[in-house]
């Protein structure tokens, strides 16, 4: 039910597919894990689900200046839904004819449901990442202080579900100060606050810490918290994923703090994106199983 190959712009113009087609664009996006964990999904499903014969997920490598000519031809080819990934997240906000609650909340958007005339923008990044974090861990956000750590499009909706779900405080941290400050000003709640890494000099007690950057995609990237120490009681939640741990969960668990991975929140997001195209909630295991979902 996988289509490894990678679409660019260039290959779209002359691409036809039978069948409803899905995919994820973004760049880079040869890491991503979407394409295998969908894949599985719709090959779990297909035996009760006969009408998901011919599903396919694709892999589309689409520039920031490409995102827009992108959307219109794949509307044009028919594509059913999107995921979107960096950089797109955010610029895609104003190629949409429409968006749900939640993405106007949040002011990002990582599902695409195709209309009649064009794409309703749905973000699925917030309430993925809430269900991946109680199944990593007992304690929820109601009540606790979260200190997240980048102010993109994966961060907005993060933030956006924290508040929503009741955290004690949200203090958004980025290399760029100015986007922390515009973030928590956008969110128009008196419990969010930002300012710039450099800000940051210590954790609160049992804070929920959450990385949004993209620094842990790579294996020598450094932690985004840089010497910030953490301790028993905090958790880390690293939506990044890589073949090992990144520096920062390495961190967490020599300090003997708890943490996880991005995995469980791509596979929650995926699979509320996944009931957004079909009606379908899927199976968690196969999903799992395409992720080799690990905990540090």
């Amino acid at each position: 039910m996988n289509a490894p190959e990678t679409l660019t712009l260039a290959s779209l113009a002359t691409a036809s597919f039978a069948g409803p087609q899905l995919g994820v664009l973004g760049d880079p996006i040869a890491h991503s894990l979407s394409p295998a964990m969908h894949g599985a999904a719709l090959a779990a499903l297909l035996p009760t689900h006969p009408e998901l014969a011919g599903w396919r997920y694709h892999r589309l490598h689409i520039t920031a200046a490409e995102l827009a000519p992108a959307l219109v031809r794949l509307h044009a080819l028919g594509f059913t839904g999107l995921n979107l990934t960096v950089p797109h997240k955010i610029p895609s906000l104003a190629l949409v004819e429409s968006l749900s609650p939640e993405a106007r909340r949040a002011e990002s958007v990582n599902t695409l449901v195709a209309t009649a005339t064009g794409w309703a923008g749905h973000t699925t990044d917030g309430q993925g990442f809430l269900e991946a974090l109680r199944e990593q861990t007992s304690a929820s956000v109601a009540g606790r202080p979260v200190v997240l750590l980048g102010a993109g499009g994966a961060a907005r909706a993060v933030a956006a579900a924290c508040l929503d779900a009741g955290c004690a405080r949200l203090t958004i941290h980025n290399r760029d100060a100015a986007k922390a400050v515009e973030l928590a000003a956008a969110l128009a709640d008196p419990l969010a606050h930002g300012a710039g890494l450099d800000a940051l000099t210590a954790l609160p007690a049992a804070a929920l810490v959450v990385n949004c950057t993209t620094l842990g995609l790579k294996a020598d990237d450094p932690s985004p918290l840089g010497t910030v120490a953490l301790h028993p009681g905090h958790f880390v939640f690293d939506t990044t994923y890589a073949v090992a741990p990144s520096r920062l969960l390495r961190d967490a668990r020599a300090a003997g703090a708890e943490g996880c991975d991005g995995r469980s929140m791509l596979r929650w997001q995926g699979a509320l994106a996944f009931r957004l195209w079909t009606g379908i909630l899927p199976p968690a295991e196969p999903m799992r199983r395409a992720l080799g979902e690990i905990t540090p």
